[in-house]
């Protein structure tokens, strides 16, 4: 793998992880989502 590439995976991954920990910091947004899982069943 190239070295920019390797760059770019890791900023995408970071990325990702960013996003997940900010929606965990905005508790209705996590209870609205686990409401529209629920409700598929």
């Amino acid at each position: 793998m190239k070295p920019m590439r390797r760059v770019m995976a890791w900023g995408a991954a970071a990325a990702a992880l960013l996003a997940v920990f900010a929606a965990y910091l905005r508790p209705d947004v996590m209870m609205t989502l686990a409401n529209q899982l629920w409700n598929c069943f």
